[in-house]
């Protein structure tokens, strides 16, 4: 296994790990969950398809107070329970991420795309739990 991709896995079981943090009971829930926290717009999280060994969910969060010209930030997000890890399978649009895009693109997308959407799902979901925390103090 090389570096990239080694390193690209233990992002994906980080983010596991901070989603089963945030929703315990992520495996035999259901509908939508709405988190909130002191300091940020409430966080909605839809379980879009249950399966045995996986669950897709739609995170959505709504900026509010940022302005019309700012979208709402919506992820989809696959987790597989046996493997303990969770990856973006869709970020603001963009669906089924390629590995490694050739740089310049017609969506002129980075050549490491796929990574660093599970990079920021993982700085988000760490600023989140902060937040978190800090309410529940």
């Amino acid at each position: 296994m090389n570096y990239q991709a080694e390193n690209s896995l233990s992002l994906y079981e980080s983010n596991y790990h901070k989603l089963q943090e945030w929703l315990p009971d992520l495996t035999c829930r259901e509908g939508a969950a709405v988190l909130a926290a002191t300091g940020i717009s409430p966080i909605c999280i839809e379980v879009l398809e249950q399966n045995p060994y996986t669950t897709t969910i739609q995170i959505r969060h709504n900026l509010q107070g940022a302005g019309p010209w700012v979208s709402a930030l919506v992820l989809k997000v696959r987790i597989y329970h046996d493997a303990q890890v969770a990856e973006v399978i869709a970020c603001q649009g963009i669906h089924s991420f390629k590995p490694f895009y050739p740089y310049p693109n017609p969506k002129m997308l980075q050549p490491y795309e796929k990574r660093r959407v599970n990079q920021f799902l993982g700085e988000w979901l760490s600023y989140c739990l902060l937040l978190r925390r800090k309410t529940l103090v």
